[in-house]
């Protein structure tokens, strides 16, 4: 899934929304505080509710221009990425990419069943929820 968006907020904000989103998230999985020098290259165990656990290592963690990060489960391998480019003072473009890959057949055909009925509505709820972050700046 690959998304191009225009947000109305600095590229400063919406990098560090994302950075202190994944510092909470390291902080809960872990019971540690997130170290205090970049991100990049950390990795920790994550689980989810369901019981599913995972392995996420932040692979870039670049101020204001891209945030990503591979995880890895026992069914899929998913890689996120979100690059962002200054086009104002208070104008940022944000491209927005995600990919994951099965581990099996069954599992990638499943994905792909997924993403070409569940894809538009991903899409939708993630403009959404940025669009919202952008518009927090200004609160």
């Amino acid at each position: 899934m690959q998304i191009k968006l225009s947000l109305n907020a600095p590229v400063d904000y919406l990098y560090q929304q994302l950075i202190d989103s994944a510092r909470a998230d390291i902080h809960q999985q872990t019971g540690r505080p997130a170290p205090k020098q970049s991100l990049r290259g950390y990795q920790y165990a994550k689980k989810w509710s369901n019981g599913m656990t995972g392995s996420l290592k932040i692979t870039h963690a670049e101020q204001g221009e891209r945030y990503a990060y591979e995880l890895e489960t026992p069914r899929d391998h998913y890689v996120v990425d979100y690059q962002f480019t200054v086009e104002a003072d208070h104008q940022t473009t944000l491209e927005y990419a995600e990919t994951f890959l099965g581990k099996d057949k069954k599992v990638t055909a499943n994905n792909k069943l997924g993403v070409t009925f569940l894809g538009w509505f991903r899409k939708r709820r993630f403009k959404k929820m940025m669009t919202q972050m952008a518009a927090a700046y200004y609160q």
